[in-house]
């Protein structure tokens, strides 16, 4: 399995986000998603699911989401 990197984040205004509390909730939080989605993937393969349909599906899945916050 490929070892989860850090990344940086980038605000509105293009600039890299600089809160060390920030960047360190940011990166727990894209661990959990990226660890979800790795144990999705493992056990659709598993389970008889074609791999490329399934990343194709993820893809969907994520560029469906919006801000849901207030809505």
């Amino acid at each position: 399995m490929k070892k989860f990197e850090e990344q940086l984040w980038i605000d509105k205004d293009k600039k890299i986000i600089s809160c060390v509390e920030t960047n360190k909730v940011l990166n727990e939080n894209f661990l959990e998603v990226y660890n979800a989605l790795q144990n999705a993937l493992d056990d659709g393969i598993l389970m008889g699911c074609d791999e490329n349909d399934f990343k194709k599906k993820l893809k969907k899945l994520v560029n469906d989401l919006s801000f849901s916050i207030g809505k």
